[in-house]
C-alpha cells in the first residue's frame, strides 16, 4: 500500500469544502421542497478473494434509516437492499430513476441519492458472485432524471483487525458535467456529486470498535448533526464531507491499514449547496450545551456507536436521535477514566449534563460492553426430567414455571449471576418389587444461585456457569394408607448454558438448559441426574 499522498487534490477538496461553507448565509439552500429519491445498498459478501464484512449491513441500515427520518426522504421512495444481487440494484436504481422522471415531468425538483456499502474489486462493486462496474454506475447517475445525483460508495480493501473493503483499488471516479442547458442559478444546484471512502490506493476500513466502517460511522454521525457547523440546523453536502473527511483521516491515522482520505468529487451548477440532512425533522434527539467540551459518543443499547460529538467549547450541538435509551461516554484525559451517563430520549431533545455522569474505570467502557450492574426479570416455563439408567422412573418428568432476578455486569464486565425460584410437578407410575405399578403424584419447589459468563454475538448473547440448586421434592402415592408421602429435601450442584435474543433495548427472548446431579437416600441409595429447560422473557428493570 502507498503511504498517504494528500497533495494537490486534496487541498483543493478542502478549500472546495471551506468554500462553501463560507458561503452567504442568503447563497446557502434550504432543504429541498421537491422529491428525494434513495437507494440504499450492504452487501458483505465480496466473492472469492475477500473476506466477509462485519457491519456493511449496518452501515446501510443507519444511512437508510437517517435519510427516512431527516433527509427529506419518504420511506415509500427509498429503497434498502441487504445481501442482494446486482440485477436487484440495477432494477432498483432503475425503479427510481423512473420515478423521479416522473416528478420532474410534473415539475418537481428531484435529488437522487445511491449508497453502497461492501466489497469493490476490479473496478466493480461487488454483490456476492455478482458486479456492477463502477463506469456503468458513473454513467447510471449521469443519465438519471434528477436535478441533483449523489453517489456514496465506501468501498476498497480488506485487512485484518480492520477489516478493509474489497481486493484491489477502485478506478477513480471522474464527475459528469451538470446536465446540458442547466437551469439559471436561482433554480437551484443540479448536477452530479460523487464521495468514495478512500483515494484509489487506500483502504476503506472497518472497526469493530465502531460496529461500522470508519467513513460511514463519521458521515452518520456528521449527517445526525455534528457536522452543521454553521449552528443553522441543516447538514449540507459540504459540510458532510468536510466533517466525514477530516474525521476519517484521523480515526485511522493509526490503524492497521493506514491513513484513509475519503475522496469528494464534485460538480454543480446553479445556487448554493445541496442540504442533506434537517435536524428539525426529528423533535427528539441529545442536546450539547456551550459549554462542554470533548469527544462525546453515544451507544444504543447494545453498547454499539451510534453517532460521535467532537464538541469545541462556547458551540452547542444537537443529535437527531429516535426515541429510545442511549449511552453516552467521554474519555478523560490520561488514565483518569471516562464519564458515563444512561439517558432516555424522548420527543424532545435531552440535554447532555457532564455533572450528572458517572464516572467509571476504563475497564468499565461501555462501548467494550460494559454498562455498569444491569438488572432484570425473567419469567419463563419449562419442563424436567429425571435420568436413571434402570428406567425405573423415581420422579417422573415434570413442568415447571418460574422467576429469576439477574444481575450483569455487576463482578465484572460479561459476568452475570441470578438468583431463581420454581415451582411444578407431573404425574406417573412407579413400579415397587413384587407388587404392581402405583400412579404417583410429583410436585416440587427449587431455588438458586447460579453464576454464568455471557458472549456477545450480535443480537444473540451465549452463556454458561454453574449453578447450585436447593430442592425440596414430595411424591404421593394414590395406593391408599398402604404408601405414605415422601418428601425430600436436598442440594442439586450442576452446569447451565443458554442464549438470549434481544428484541428491543428491554425485552428478550432466553431459552437455557441446565444439567444437575443429587443424591437420593429415601428409601435406597441412588445418584441421579436430571435436566430442566426454560423458554421464558426477561425485562430489564434498570441498567
Amino acid at each position: 500500500m502507498s503511504p498517504p499522498r494528500p497533495g494537490v487534490a486534496t487541498a483543493a477538496r478542502l478549500l472546495l469544502a471551506a468554500l462553501l461553507l463560507s458561503a452567504p448565509a442568503a447563497a446557502r439552500p434550504q432543504l429541498a421542497e421537491g422529491h428525494r429519491f434513495a437507494l440504499v445498498s450492504g452487501d458483505p459478501d465480496g466473492g472469492p478473494g475477500t473476506q466477509r464484512l462485519r457491519h456493511a449491513e449496518r452501515d446501510a441500515r443507519r444511512i437508510h434509516g437517517i435519510l427516512t427520518t431527516v433527509g427529506g426522504v419518504s420511506p415509500g421512495d427509498a429503497r434498502l437492499l441487504l445481501s442482494t444481487g446486482a440485477g436487484e440494484f440495477r432494477a432498483a436504481l432503475a425503479e427510481l430513476g423512473a420515478l423521479a422522471s416522473a416528478a420532474h415531468a410534473a415539475g418537481e425538483r428531484t435529488v437522487l441519492l445511491v449508497y453502497f456499502s461492501g466489497h469493490a474489486k476490479d473496478g466493480a462493486l461487488r454483490f456476492g458472485g455478482g458486479s456492477l462496474p463502477l463506469d456503468e454506475l458513473r454513467q447510471a447517475l449521469r443519465d438519471a432524471p434528477a436535478d441533483v445525483r449523489i453517489g456514496l460508495i465506501d468501498s476498497c480493501r480488506s485487512g485484518a483487525i480492520a477489516r478493509a473493503k474489497g481486493v484491489r483499488p477502485a478506478p477513480d471516479f471522474q464527475v459528469a458535467a451538470p446536465g446540458e442547458g442547466g437551469p439559471r442559478p436561482e433554480a437551484g444546484p443540479r448536477g452530479l456529486v460523487l464521495i468514495a471512502s478512500s483515494a484509489a490506493d487506500e483502504e476503506s476500513q472497518e472497526s469493530d470498535a465502531l460496529g461500522a466502517s470508519y467513513f460511514t460511522h463519521h458521515l452518520a454521525s456528521g449527517l445526525l448533526g455534528d457536522a452543521d457547523t454553521s449552528g443553522d440546523g441543516r447538514v449540507t453536502l459540504a459540510e458532510a464531507y468536510a466533517y466525514a473527511y477530516g474525521r476519517t483521516v484521523g480515526a485511522t491515522a493509526g490503524s492497521a491499514g493506514g491513513v484513509q482520505h475519503p475522496v469528494f468529487l464534485y460538480d454543480l451548477g446553479g445556487a448554493g449547496d445541496v442540504v442533506l440532512t434537517d435536524l428539525s425533522a426529528a423533535r427528539g434527539g441529545l442536546r450539547f450545551p456551550a459549554p462542554l467540551e470533548g469527544l462525546y459518543v453515544v451507544l444504543d443499547g447494545g453498547g454499539r456507536a451510534v453517532a460521535e460529538v467532537a464538541k469545541a467549547r462556547g458551540v452547542e450541538r444537537r443529535l437527531a436521535l429516535p426515541p429510545g435509551r442511549y449511552g453516552v461516554k467521554k474519555r478523560l484525559p490520561g488514565e483518569e477514566g471516562l464519564l458515563v451517563a444512561s439517558l432516555v430520549v424522548g420527543s424532545a431533545p435531552v440535554a447532555v449534563d457532564e455533572a450528572a455522569m458517572d464516572r467509571v474505570a476504563l475497564a468499565r467502557d461501555p462501548q467494550k460492553g460494559y454498562g455498569g450492574a444491569r438488572f432484570g426479570v425473567l419469567a419463563g416455563a419449562g419442563g424436567q426430567r429425571f435420568f436413571e439408567p434402570s428406567g425405573n422412573q423415581l420422579f417422573p418428568p415434570a413442568g415447571l414455571a418460574g422467576l429469576e432476578l439477574t444481575v450483569r455486569d455487576d463482578l465484572g464486565h460479561g459476568l452475570a449471576w441470578g438468583l431463581d425460584l420454581s415451582a411444578g410437578g407431573g404425574r406417573g407410575s412407579v413400579e415397587l418389587p413384587g407388587a404392581p405399578s402405583v400412579p404417583v403424584r410429583f410436585a416440587e419447589v427449587s431455588g438458586g444461585g447460579a453464576l454464568w459468563y455471557d458472549w456477545g454475538l450480535g443480537p444473540v448473547t451465549l452463556s454458561a456457569g454453574g449453578r447450585i440448586g436447593f430442592l425440596l421434592l414430595t411424591r404421593r402415592f394414590d395406593a391408599g394408607e398402604a404408601l405414605p408421602s415422601q418428601y425430600f429435601f436436598t442440594v442439586a450442584p450442576g452446569v447451565l448454558g443458554g442464549a438470549i435474543w434481544r428484541l428491543t433495548p428491554d425485552l428478550s427472548l432466553v431459552a437455557r438448559l441446565r444439567l444437575s446431579w443429587l443424591f437420593y437416600n429415601v428409601d435406597r441409595n441412588r445418584s441421579l441426574g436430571f435436566a430442566d429447560g426454560l423458554l421464558g422473557v426477561e425485562y430489564a428493570l434498570w441498567n
